[in-house]
């Protein structure tokens, strides 16, 4: 080993670079931050080829003087904090000065800018790491960055960089980001000059989220807000019917930050738990949080991405409860008559509407109990159209819910197609009917794999052909034994692709490709984080659990409803699913009749 020396402080700008810069959007990022904490009402963009030779920034902020400009382009030099206490209690976009720094040195950079108020305007240069005097220069109030050649000087950088229309993707989707966040100020993004993005100030969120999203997404979204206590939130989310395959309309903002954050996406998760259609598919949600920047770490992560809460539990409560409470209050998953009789729910997906029936045959295998498709959707009192009074008829009696027990529980109805309500001995029960179903398939699928060792097969009439990235394909057929124990029967089919030619007979609504595909992403998530292969079938257990039960929405009648139940009276602890949710609510008679004042 060598002798220890000091680096030069151009390479070790140029080390920075490889954190701060990591393709041109990072640069677009810490310019428009800075444009953000100089006060700017307006922010132009103009970038060439993705980003790769020209990035220019321009504001209307407060401008840098002269004698700050000679200090810009030095590592950490940053008028955003001085002393360490000011880390407890970052309020501004940028505050660790690493930026200018490190992206003059792998790039011809220049800073144009006049303070308000000022006539004169003045300009510095960074070529590589070489800052050149400052000088006048004619200059509209605020400052203008522009960054050339990026990486031009570093050129085993450079080849890491991916197509100018890949680079400027992440350019736009990053300027749509800050427009989302910071709707009292005007954005423009341009490259040569081509308009890819005009949003001017609009301090309506909804209209806001139309000018970057569309019209048809803002129109869609429900509004949810907490405004007592930290942290605050509001939220624009998409109703169940609203989905997407990726989470790139999942974007959660601290403060004015984009941020990625496990607890805030896992509130979001179990906010959406049993309502989202399967398949995998992800919901629509814009989140603003505020806190008091104390309260919260930002400096864990180069790119201000991460963050380390105070309280992780108060701010994942913030959310999941806000958020579950907008979509109850929307009557999520409600059924739509068609004409015909039929019941079908609608769902929208980013790739346009679409319907799925949501009246099944039977969702309890082996129960033995059949459903009458012809039938009405559906149980419970029904309210027919008035008779003819003339006729002595007045209103027809309802229909008599179903006279059969279960646990001295009497169906009477189910609520906004998610709850089953029941009756008791003196109590009204509600039960929510996805997470009851949950648990007694867990429970049975626990209780199969301890007697059998592996899970019922339902083997396909035609084999399904899934395609496969290279590494899912390497993974499923080093899991092979694994899947097979839950129920999958896989085999190579080319190249990149498996034949499925049979899946686990719970399945309640068979989609190889989408139930397999969800199944290699647990598998990966749990080698990744050391589960052995017990850990792995408990996981995969509550997954395809979850995938198998009914979900909110789905009609059932009174025979499905009894089976459940029957199903759930021979279970030690069905009052609360898998995940520790509780599965029913009781108000006793006592309780009711106190709510409206019927006794003292």
């Amino acid at each position: 080993m060598g002798r220890i020396h000091v680096l030069d402080p151009h390479i070790v700008n140029q080390i920075a670079a490889g954190e701060v810069v990591e393709r041109p959007a990072s640069v677009v990022k810490e310019l428009v931050e800075n444009a953000l904490d100089a006060g700017a009402t307006r922010i132009d963009v103009t970038v060439r080829e993705g980003g790769r030779d020209l990035i220019e920034v321009q504001d209307d902020g407060h401008g840098i003087s002269p004698d700050d400009l000679e200090r810009i382009f030095l590592a950490h030099a940053t008028s955003k904090i001085t002393a360490v206490e000011d880390l407890r209690h970052v309020a501004t976009m940028g505050f660790r000065g690493e930026a200018l720094a490190s992206i003059g040195s792998v790039s011809r950079a220049s800073i144009v800018s006049r303070r308000q108020g000022h006539d004169d305007g003045w300009r510095v240069e960074n070529l590589d790491g070489q800052v050149s005097a400052v000088e006048p220069s004619a200059a509209s109030p605020g400052t203008v960055v522009r960054v050339e050649q990026l990486f031009a000087r570093v050129p085993a950088r450079r080849k890491f960089l991916r197509t100018a229309t890949t680079e400027l993707g992440h350019i736009k989707a990053l300027m749509g980001r800050f427009a989302l966040a910071f709707p009292h100020i005007g954005f423009r993004l341009r490259q040569g000059s081509q308009a890819l993005l005009e949003a001017p100030p609009e301090p309506d969120r909804r209209l806001r989220i139309a000018q970057i999203h569309g019209d048809e997404v803002a129109r869609a979204l429900l509004h949810a807000r907490e405004t007592q206590g930290e942290p605050t939130l509001e939220a624009w989310i998409g109703p169940p019917s609203l989905t997407r395959r990726d989470t790139k309309l999942e974007q959660v903002f601290l403060n004015g930050r984009h941020i990625r954050d496990r607890s805030v996406a896992h509130a979001v998760r179990e906010a959406y738990r049993d309502l989202l259609p399967p398949g995998g598919r992800r919901p629509v949600a814009f989140l603003f949080l505020s806190i008091d920047p104390a309260r919260v770490d930002v400096n864990v992560h180069p790119g201000k991405t991460e963050v380390r809460w105070r309280d992780a539990s108060a701010v994942h409560r913030v959310v999941r409860r806000t958020l579950r409470g907008a979509l109850e209050g929307a009557r999520p998953g409600l059924g739509v008559a068609l004409p015909g009789g039929g019941r079908e729910h609608a769902h929208l997906h980013d790739q346009g509407a679409s319907t799925v029936a949501a009246v099944e045959q039977a969702f309890l295998r082996g129960a033995g109990r059949s459903v009458d498709s012809q039938r009405p959707a559906g149980f419970g009192f029904s309210m027919p159209p008035r008779g003819d009074p003339d006729a002595g008829g007045g209103m027809p009696p309802a229909e008599a819910p179903a006279a059969v027990t279960v646990g001295g529980l009497r169906p009477v109805g189910q609520l906004l197609g998610t709850y089953l309500v029941l009756e008791g001995a003196g109590e009204l029960v509600l039960v929510d009917q996805h997470a009851l179903h949950e648990r007694v398939l867990f429970d049975r699928i626990n209780e199969r794999l301890r007697q059998k060792g592996n899970l019922e097969v339902q083997r396909m009439l035609v084999p399904a052909v899934v395609h496969l990235e290279p590494e899912d394909l390497a993974r499923l057929l080093e899991a092979k034994d694994l899947l097979q124990t839950l129920g999958w029967l896989v085999e190579p089919f080319g190249e990149d692709a498996v034949a499925v030619n049979g899946v686990p007979a719970v399945l309640r609504r068979p989609d190889p490709e989408a139930a397999l595909h969800e199944l290699l992403e647990l598998i990966a998530r749990g080698q990744r984080e050391g589960l052995d292969r017990t850990n792995l079938v408990s996981v995969a257990v509550d997954s395809l659990a979850c995938r198998s039960a009914v979900m909110a929405g789905d009609v059932l009648h009174t025979d499905e409803v009894v089976a459940l139940l029957e199903q759930a009276e021979a279970l030690n602890h069905s009052h609360s699913c898998p995940h520790g949710r509780p599965t029913r609510l009781t108000m006793t008679r006592g309780q009711l009749e106190r709510w409206f004042h019927r006794t003292v």
